[in-house]
């Protein structure tokens, strides 16, 4: 999650971990709405394998320790605030000798340019161009 923060996006999903705490199995069978634990279903019956005081529980505190993690690596980086997380703090090994930060191997953009301009990134601006809101109107 923090990676991806450090990248420019103001909000990122991260929903699996919330399914573990919620009791996900990763039994695989989501898309066919028998979801042995009651996650992923509409069937009424396999609701009730879901039992929502238990589990409220259990996400509070997933939610809890995820924060206090994020607060720890923020602290340890000297910074008071994860929006002060820049690409120069996050570094990844680019071969066995060989270690990187994200600025040197992420080009770096001005704020909302890609909205502007996108032929200022050649790297990043056809992809801007597909995620375009019109890109995922029906055919036909």
């Amino acid at each position: 999650m923090a990676r991806v923060m450090a990248l420019g996006a103001d909000w990122c999903n991260a929903a699996r971990g919330f399914m573990f705490a919620v009791g996900c199995i990763q039994a695989q069978s989501c898309h066919t709405g028998e979801c042995p634990t009651g996650v992923a279903t509409q069937d009424p019956l396999r609701q009730r394998a879901l039992v929502v005081t238990d589990k409220a529980e259990r996400v509070k505190n997933f939610h809890h320790n995820t924060l206090h993690a994020l607060s720890e690596l923020v602290a340890a980086a000297g910074l008071s605030h994860p929006n002060e997380l820049r690409p120069h703090h996050f570094q990844r090994r680019a071969s066995s000798d060989k270690v990187i930060s994200f600025a040197e191997q992420y080009e770096q953009l001005a704020p909302g340019i890609l909205l502007q301009n996108p032929a200022a990134s050649p790297r990043y601006g056809a992809a801007s161009f597909l995620a375009q809101s019109a890109s995922f109107a029906r055919a036909g």
